[in-house]
């Protein structure tokens, strides 16, 4: 018989691709939409986003970088600053709607009514609370360091050729009086929660769809030769402020972000998506790339995801000749985290004997219906390993470099402890 699936390679079928491999076994996981070769790439999204942009720099791309630290601020000191971050400081960008707002404020479109929040004394930028350790000194101060940041960010959206964008979130505090959506709900990191004043979104497929929609052809009208890399980020949510259980709602928010970034690549020629969410969340790494605890990523994940990125997308100067495959003794020491497959229990003091063979079901008296038969296991075909990408050698890259900026981490500090 003649049918579509005929025609489909090995990495169409669940059994042949996946099965019982470990993560390192695995290919095919990406194919490029379009070359980095020569081009600026910037980065913005959510905390995951920094290992991208990280790796990339290390890697020897063009990255781009419109807020480089002052002369005298030590390296060691960078991130609390909010320094090499991003393309700019704009701090961690989680949602949809800060993208775009954020291109909006930048080009001067959109103005927010609430624009600074107290906090400790000083006042703190309410669309990056956390980029600096200490509170500003005075809103004239803020001002007119927010002006210069956003003249930064302005450039970043005019210059680059790759914006790498790594949607987080859809849980969105916005502003009633003009909609201005902020990174954390007010009280967390300043300023003052007023159900009068502020509530929260979770933002629906549509609402992610229209979003994005509208921040594409914003930023294509200044820079019409844009391309966008889309990532959905593989860390779960560290709280929720639905009624959900926070797996649950963890659940809803990348359900939603990675079915609209499959639709945007479906609609877009100019968008690319990069599955580092699928390498990291998906059945078949097991849970091998989370840390304990199960939310954030691993080192280990880290490098697995960017070596399957860069044996795509070429570092400048690595050549074209693809790098040996990596071979499974030589793999990295990935134990999945998932349940172990277990023995059939065995009475104490039981010695263990096989189990025995399936024996046909006798003779069914006259008038009945015969039992049903036990069905024989079926061996998976030999076959050799499928064809995957090989990665690259990661020796320029530090898996260890593991500190990232992540301004969720203020809501583990909320809550109830022992309640519900």
């Amino acid at each position: 018989m003649s049918h579509p699936y005929n025609d489909q390679p090995d990495s169409a079928f669940w059994r042949r691709a996946i099965g019982d491999r470990m993560p390192h076994e695995i290919g095919d996981w990406y194919t490029k939409r379009f070359s980095l070769d020569g081009k600026r790439i910037a980065t913005a999204g959510s905390c995951f986003a920094q290992h991208l942009g990280r790796q990339l720099r290390n890697a020897g791309f063009d990255y781009v970088d419109c807020e480089l630290p002052p002369t005298g601020l030590p390296e060691s000191d960078y991130l609390d600053w909010g320094y090499k971050m991003y393309s700019a400081r704009y701090g961690n960008v989680y949602t949809s709607r800060q993208l775009v707002q954020l291109l909006d404020r930048a080009t001067g479109i959109f103005d927010p009514v609430e624009d600074y929040w107290e906090r400790d004394g000083g006042v703190v930028d309410p669309f990056r609370p956390t980029i600096e350790p200490e509170p500003f000194g005075s809103v004239e101060e803020l001002r007119a360091l927010r002006e210069d940041h956003l003249a930064a960010t302005a450039e970043v959206f005019r210059t680059a050729d790759v914006l790498v964008f790594t949607m987080g979130l859809t849980e969105a505090w916005l502003s009633k009086k003009d909609g201005a959506c902020f990174p954390l709900c007010p009280g967390t990191a300043g300023g003052t929660y007023d159900p009068d004043r502020h509530f929260l979104q979770n933002l629906g497929s549509a609402d992610v769809r229209a979003d994005m929609e509208a921040f594409l052809a914003k930023v294509r009208r200044i820079n019409p030769r844009l391309e966008i890399l889309l990532t959905v980020s593989p860390v779960s949510m560290m709280a929720t402020a639905t009624p959900q259980q926070v797996s649950v709602a963890t659940v809803y928010t990348k359900s939603v972000l990675r079915a609209v970034a499959g639709e945007l690549y479906a609609a877009h020629d100019h968008i690319d998506y990069f599955p580092s969410y699928d390498m990291v969340v998906g059945p078949a790494a097991r849970g091998a790339f989370f840390k304990e605890g199960m939310r954030e990523v691993a080192p280990e994940g880290v490098a697995y995801v960017m070596s399957h990125f860069l044996s795509e997308h070429r570092p400048p100067g690595a050549g074209e000749a693809p790098a040996a495959p990596v071979r499974p003794e030589a793999a990295p020491d990935i134990a999945p985290r998932m349940a172990p497959r277990q023995a059939p229990h065995q009475p104490s003091g039981a010695a263990a004997r096989p189990a025995p063979a399936p024996t046909m079901a006798p003779a069914a008296p006259q008038g009945q219906k015969p039992a049903a038969r036990p069905v024989p296991a079926r061996p998976a075909p030999a076959r050799p390993a499928p064809a995957r990408s090989a990665p690259v050698d990661l020796s320029g890259i530090d898996p260890d470099e593991d500190d990232i900026k992540c301004d969720e981490e203020l809501l583990n500090t909320f809550g109830k402890p022992g309640k519900g």
